[in-house]
C-alpha cells in the first residue's frame, strides 16, 4: 500500500516542517507589519509623491454571475473568501486585517473572462484546456460592459510610481527571529529579501500564485498589504496590468470614491430590477452598506 511506504518517524518531522513553515510565513507578515506601522505615514506619503493618473474607461467589462446579474456595480464578490488581489476578504481573521471591498473591471471582456476564472493565455496541455486547468466550476453569467472615468487612482503598470515607496522599503531590516527561523528550514539568506527595487515589487504584487499566503497561512498578501497602504494613501483605485494577459485592468475602493468627476456606468440599457447602473461619490456609501 501506498502509506506504507512512510513511517511515524516521517510524518512527526512533516508535521514539525509545516509548523516551522507557518511561523515563517508569520514571522514573514508579522515581522514586517511592524516595522510598516512604525513608519506607515512615512509610506503614504512615499506613494502620494507620483501623484494619481486618470483612468478613462470606454466599453471596459465585467464578468458577473448571473445569479448576481441585476447588481453588476456590486463590490459585495469581493469580500468572499480570502478576497480579490487588491483588497481583503471576510476569510482573513479580522484581528489580522479588517475586510474591505474592490470593484474589478477589466478593458476587454477576453481579459475580464481570464481574471474572473483565473485562466492564463496558453493553449491546451495534455488534451486540457485553459478552462481545465483554472479548476474554477462553470457557471452562467453575464458580460457587463460600462463606460467613466476614475480621476484620483494609483498607476502601479508605472514602476516610476512605486519608486519613493521602494526608497523607504530599502531601510526594513530582516528581523533576527525570521533569520532564524530560515535556518532552521535551511532557506538560504538569498531566497528571502527586503524589497528594494520597483521592478521586484511589482513582480511580486503580480505573482499568480498571491493567494497561497491568505489561504494556507491566513495572513495578507503582499498585494493586499499594498493595496491597504494605497488605500489609506486616499487613492480611488489602482491600475494595475493583467497576471494572464498583460492587459489594463483596475480595482476601485467605493469607500474612497471621492472625486466629482470619477465614476463608473453600465454603457447599455440596464434591465428591469436593476439596482444600480452607476457608481460615484453620491452614492458609494450605499454600495459599502450592502457589503456590511
Amino acid at each position: 500500500m501506498e502509506l506504507d511506504r512512510f513511517s511515524s518517524v516521517d510524518l512527526d518531522r512533516w508535521n514539525r516542517l509545516s509548523s516551522q513553515l507557518d511561523r515563517l510565513h508569520n514571522l514573514l507578515h508579522f515581522g514586517f507589519e511592524s516595522q510598516r506601522n512604525a513608519v506607515r505615514s512615512q509610506l503614504t506619503d512615499a506613494l502620494q509623491e507620483p501623484g494619481a493618473c486618470e483612468v478613462e474607461l470606454s466599453n471596459w467589462c465585467r464578468i458577473v454571475p448571473h445569479r448576481y446579474s441585476l447588481d453588476p456595480l456590486s463590490p459585495i464578490g469581493s469580500l468572499f473568501s480570502v478576497g480579490g488581489r487588491f483588497n481583503v476578504g471576510r476569510d482573513i481573521p479580522t484581528d489580522v486585517r479588517s475586510p474591505w471591498p474592490a470593484l474589478y473591471i477589466a478593458s476587454d471582456e477576453e481579459t475580464a473572462y481570464r481574471e474572473k476564472y483565473g485562466v492564463a493565455r496558453v493553449g491546451s496541455v495534455a488534451g486540457l484546456s485553459p478552462n481545465d486547468f483554472s479548476l474554477m466550476p462553470r457557471e452562467s453569467h453575464s458580460v457587463v460592459f460600462m463606460h467613466g472615468v476614475i480621476a484620483h487612482a494609483f498607476d502601479l503598470t508605472d514602476l516610476k510610481a512605486l519608486a519613493p515607496l521602494c526608497k523607504a522599503l530599502a531601510k526594513f531590516k530582516m528581523p533576527a527571529e525570521l533569520l532564524e527561523a530560515m535556518r532552521a528550514l535551511r532557506i538560504q539568506r538569498s531566497k528571502i529579501r527586503v524589497i528594494r527595487t520597483p521592478s521586484t515589487l511589482q513582480r511580486a504584487v503580480m505573482a499568480t500564485n498571491w493567494r497561497q499566503w491568505p489561504i494556507q497561512f491566513e495572513v495578507p498578501a503582499l498585494s493586499q498589504v499594498l493595496a491597504g497602504l494605497i488605500l489609506a494613501a486616499g487613492y480611488e483605485a489602482i491600475l494595475y496590468p493583467s497576471s494572464k494577459n498583460g492587459e489594463r485592468c483596475i480595482a476601485i475602493f467605493p469607500q474612497n470614491l471621492f472625486h466629482r468627476r470619477s465614476f463608473v456606468e453600465l454603457s447599455s440599457p440596464a434591465p428591469p430590477g436593476t439596482l444600480h447602473v452607476r457608481i460615484d461619490a453620491t452614492n458609494a456609501a450605499d454600495f459599502l452598506a450592502c457589503c456590511r
